[in-house]
């Protein structure tokens, strides 16, 4: 239809049904120019029903009301507010951005797209990273939503030695908590005011944890300005300058906590918890901006501070070794509803993951043995990876007794009585591998969300994923990969990639691990572009594709070797050491 063609909206004051859907969503004038409204176009919005046509979160709805309460509409809603709030502050040009300086400003023809966000069904926690136009167009990730913008006075006489602090450092802090959390911490929203409250404490509680949560936003904002790079992602003098902070506070802290008593004893555990959220930051900074990087050396030096509760406490008290661990007793001595008792899951649970991470990438002998032992708190249920990760814990605590497994072929294989050492071997590499199919078989007998944002079903489809992937870590680390064994093997590469493939795009960056672990075993050329497509069609949509590029790199490492190598059977070890990085697969 032609614009002389179109209908004129009614004079009488009525409403009408035939405005973009885009602006009867925001209860806005529409002036129906095509192919995109002006009301649009000033606001840099998509003209859904003129422009863009209507998309299937639309269609789908049986009624106005739907559309209208629908996530979708939220985020059109808050995204024009938003625009319009820095507009008033920053001028009518923020964020406006074209290659045609002749079709730029008010009065260049209206098919002009200034900015358009792509809104699709993704997850809240999701919602927040922009598609490549907007980083383009210079638009800055938090801009996104308002109140990583609009921050108060009450907020800043939150932050530590306020005299020292600068709006600078409060919406550094802000970041932290509306971009860096959902992108490290997926599962563990922070929709109320409530888990807000008690993030924000935590993040100010001490001036150590403060800075090392600054300088991990401040390096994410510089890589937004960068060209692609493998190393230095984001680093600056800034990030250097807020991560030394960081580091002569923990210095500090740790003097402290060498020399203090054990008794009472929940204080002498918190006060080591603390020291270890400022060293997963630590860690956190390390696996953003560097192929590599120092998050091993702050790794282990986690483990010495939860070793060091252990021994002294045990020591102190005379407890035996065979007890229940104090960190243990400690958390479930604490009350459901004490947010202390969140803190310590949320920061325990941290480092199990890196921990059981790190152990099955390396094997466990690389490192040394720690008094704590997590195993137990994976099986009871006391820590639940999967509502901050995505994969539910009875598959983390697998993957830890396989590391555990391969740690002990290690130490054994070389006994006089061989076959006994087998055969026990076999016996464990059974009995894991029946735990793994029968929770598979379990997880997959479950019916289907039909809602495809409920989390419940997130964690599901993730789980399933780790679960293969667990199978093909006991095949390949455990076993001695016969002809038999190298078929099996290759199954469940296809299984894995098969279900990576149906994975929706917005959780592939919560799969780097059996992502890696997959694809570093593809034997075949066809699997090889399958594989280099995941990555592909997660940043062709906009979505965050985490760790996953990293460990793209491993399997082109491992596809070339055992190329060179005559078809030789090549893990994710081998590619490691041959790029000279170990790299965490987070």
């Amino acid at each position: 239809m032609t614009n002389q063609q179109q209908p004129t909206r009614p004079s009488d004051g009525s409403r009408s049904r035939t405005g973009c859907i885009t602006c009867r969503i925001r209860k806005k004038k529409c002036d129906e120019h095509r192919p995109e409204c002006y009301t649009c176009w000033s606001r840099g919005l998509a003209c859904y029903g003129f422009h863009v046509p209507a998309p299937t979160w639309f269609t789908s709805k049986t009624s106005w009301k739907d559309v209208r309460d629908c996530d979708e509409a939220k985020q059109i809603r808050t995204f024009a507010d938003t625009r319009y709030k820095l507009s008033r502050r920053f001028g009518s040009n923020v964020a406006t951005s074209t290659n045609d300086p002749e079709k730029d400003g008010r009065n260049g023809p209206r098919s002009f797209r200034c900015l358009q966000l792509s809104i699709r069904p993704t997850s809240d926690d999701i919602r927040i990273i922009p598609p490549v136009a907007v980083m383009q167009a210079a638009a800055n990730i938090w801009q996104l939503r308002p109140e990583t913008v609009w921050w108060d006075s009450k907020l800043r006489d939150l932050t530590p030695n306020r005299s020292s602090s600068t709006i600078d450092e409060t919406r550094l802090l802000m970041i932290f908590m509306d971009v860096i959390h959902p992108i490290t911490h997926t599962f563990d929203r922070l929709d109320s005011g409530k888990d807000r409250s008690w993030m924000l404490e935590r993040l100010v509680s001490r001036q150590a944890l403060y800075c090392s949560a600054l300088s991990v936003s401040a390096c994410f904002e510089t890589s937004l300005t960068q060209s692609p790079s493998i190393n230095d992602i984001g680093i600056c003098s800034r990030v250097r300058r807020l991560q030394g902070r960081a580091i002569r506070e923990l210095q500090a802290q740790l003097d402290e906590f060498v020399s203090m008593k054990t008794l009472p004893i929940d204080e002498f555990v918190w006060a080591g918890i603390q020291l270890l959220d400022v060293v997963s930051h630590l860690e956190t900074l390390e696996i953003f901006s560097m192929l590599q990087g120092h998050w091993e050396m702050h790794h282990q030096a986690a483990r010495k501070i939860l070793n060091h509760i252990e021994i002294c406490a045990r020591t102190e008290h005379q407890t035996p070794e065979s007890s229940v661990s104090t960190i243990e007793a400690t958390l479930s001595s604490l009350p459901v509803s004490d947010l202390r008792r969140r803190s310590l899951e949320f920061s325990l649970c941290n480092f199990i993951w890196i921990d059981v991470l790190a152990t099955s990438t390396f094997g466990a002998f690389s490192y040394s043995p720690c008094a704590f032992e997590y195993l137990e708190l994976l099986q009871s249920g006391l820590i639940k990876p999967q509502k901050i990760m995505g994969c539910q814990g009875w598959i983390m605590a697998t993957i830890t007794k396989i590391a555990r497994l391969e740690q002990w072929k290690v130490t054994h294989q070389e006994q006089r009585h061989a076959v006994d050492i087998s055969a026990q071997l076999a016996r464990q590499r059974k009995q894991l591998n029946d735990e793994l199919q029968a929770g598979i078989d379990r997880l997959e007998s479950e019916p289907e969300c039909m809602h495809a944002r409920d989390l419940e079903e997130d964690i599901r489809l993730l789980s399933i994923i780790w679960g293969y992937a667990a199978q093909l870590l006991l095949q390949v680390t455990v076993s001695d990969m016969e002809e038999d064994s190298a078929n099996t093997s290759q199954t469940l590469v296809n299984t894995c990639l098969q279900k990576l493939e149906h994975l929706p795009t917005r959780l592939v960056m919560r799969a780097s691990w059996p992502y890696t672990i997959a694809g570093s075993l593809a034997a075949s050329e066809e699997q090889h572009t399958r594989f280099r497509r995941i990555v592909g069609r997660t940043l062709e949509e906009a979505q965050p594709p985490g760790i996953s590029w990293k460990g793209l790199m491993v399997m082109e490492e491992c596809w070339r070797l055992r190329r060179v190598r005559g078809g030789k059977l090549i893990g994710w070890r081998d590619g490691m050491k041959s790029l000279g990085a170990r790299v965490l697969l987070t």
